[in-house]
């Protein structure tokens, strides 16, 4: 194996160490064998130090960041039901997070609380803007309806 097959092996930079040191040919511990299979026993030769082989970390949950994109757009924008769409997804996310081992939870806590926070503000808004255009409705009526 040449060290070229490496480039292809996007696990190797998202592993964790395993026990063995190994210089040069030589293998210390638990480690691969010069010559084996494994993918940076062609690079042992140049490692001055220990060898470490990591394991790849898990996936990130699609649905925290869906969730957390639409709590965002929520917030900006005069959609509050976007950020509804954020809050369901982060619940459903969080869920998926605890059963699957996935990365991702701080992006789906942040998916409920923009949401919730979003939601509320804009519900907020708009309640005030629609009892302000029936005050003035009600002035109006009542003025017109004194002066005749």
């Amino acid at each position: 194996m040449s060290s070229q097959d490496n480039w292809n092996n996007p696990d190797m930079y998202y592993q964790q160490p395993q026990s063995g040191t190994t210089y040069g040919a030589q293998t210390y511990g638990s480690n691969a064998v010069a010559g084996s299979n494994n993918a940076y026993a062609a690079n042992a030769q140049y490692a001055p130090g220990p060898a470490y082989v990591y394991q790849p970390m898990p996936p990130t949950n699609s649905l925290a960041v869906v969730g957390m994109v639409c709590s965002i757009f929520g917030l900006v924008s005069s959609v509050f039901l976007a950020g509804i769409g954020g809050i369901i997804m982060g619940h459903i996310a969080r869920k998926q997070i605890r059963q699957t081992g996935e990365r991702g939870e701080g992006m789906a806590i942040a998916a409920l609380w923009v949401g919730y926070i979003g939601t509320a503000l804009w519900v907020l808004f708009w309640a005030v803007i629609v009892l302000f255009y029936l005050g003035m409705f009600a002035l109006i009526f009542a003025a017109g309806a004194s002066g005749s």
